[in-house]
């Protein structure tokens, strides 16, 4: 029982320190006045992204919320919410990518690619390393996070590619 305090104790510093880190890069361009600025195309390929990924959220709980009612227990509570925020998160970051509305014209995509690089990587070696046991009697537990991530993470990584491939081929035509 004393693990799940310790992993809730490192989540909790983790995004203490995404949300300090987060705000110094907005403080920093807030200064030097390099807000991303997106085109009126691309605000409503946005707005699109958006609600698909809100309505696959919601897909995603309603059939969560029916596998519970039906007893099927295949993962911890917590475990099935970072699912849903990362499938959710994928599908808008995927449309935003193949619609040409996540990044601007100032904002290149290997900063993106190399990111998602590092991290796909970092969790190849945690999962390498790591003593875990990812499901216990029968259920997913905390311990399948970073496999979930990894996933997250090289999804991304292909949908960018396949869109500099796209638009290789249409600048070749």
């Amino acid at each position: 029982m004393g693990e799940k305090y310790y992993w809730v104790f490192g989540f909790c510093c983790g995004f203490i320190a995404v949300v300090i880190v987060t705000l110094i890069i907005a403080n920093i361009k807030r200064k030097k006045n390099t807000y991303t600025e997106y085109d009126e195309r691309q605000v409503l390929a946005r707005g699109k992204a958006y609600k698909s990924a809100f309505f696959v959220l919601i897909g995603y709980i309603i059939v969560c919320a029916l596998v519970n009612v039906l007893e099927i227990n295949w993962a911890e509570l917590s475990v099935q919410m970072f699912i849903g925020l990362f499938l959710s998160t994928a599908v808008f970051v995927g449309i935003s990518i193949l619609n040409d509305a996540y990044f601007t014209s100032n904002k290149g995509r290997r900063s993106l690619l190399g990111s998602l690089a590092f991290v796909a990587g970092a969790e190849c070696l945690g999962i390498a390393f790591g003593n875990k046991t990812f499901v216990t009697n029968g259920i997913a537990n905390l311990d399948i996070i970073p496999i979930i991530v990894m996933i997250w993470t090289i999804s991304i990584f292909v949908i960018v590619v396949i869109k500099k491939i796209i638009d290789k081929k249409s600048v070749e035509e």
